[in-house]
């Protein structure tokens, strides 16, 4: 399990899908170009990867919808286009939590 009944994380492996909505840019044909995003995504990826999700500053809950929370929280001021996020931990099993332009999360 990736919290225990006391909101420790025990180790797992996740499926992050970051969903954009807005205007497509006529002349590309996207929204966004993927690189950009995965190169925004990059800092906060490391922050996840290989560390304990409990420790994470800010997180509101020891939960998986509080780390998407908190992935919110960090990567919608770099792309403002984030409106929803899945968290899988199996391909069953996860969270999928949709943003709005009025839905902010204090910065953490």
């Amino acid at each position: 399990m990736p919290f225990d009944e006391a909101g420790n994380y025990t180790g797992h492996s996740y499926l992050v899908r970051l969903m954009l909505a807005g205007d497509i840019d006529r002349a590309m044909g996207w929204l966004l170009d993927f690189g950009d995003v995965k190169d925004r995504f990059k800092p906060i990826y490391r922050q996840l990867d290989h560390n304990p999700l409990d420790k994470l500053a800010g997180l509101r809950r020891h939960d998986n919808a509080a780390v998407a929370e908190w992935i919110h929280a960090q990567l919608s001021p770099l792309v403002p286009e984030l409106d929803r996020i899945d968290l899988m931990e199996s391909e069953r099993a996860g969270v999928s939590l949709h943003f709005h332009q009025d839905m902010r999360w204090p910065l953490l």
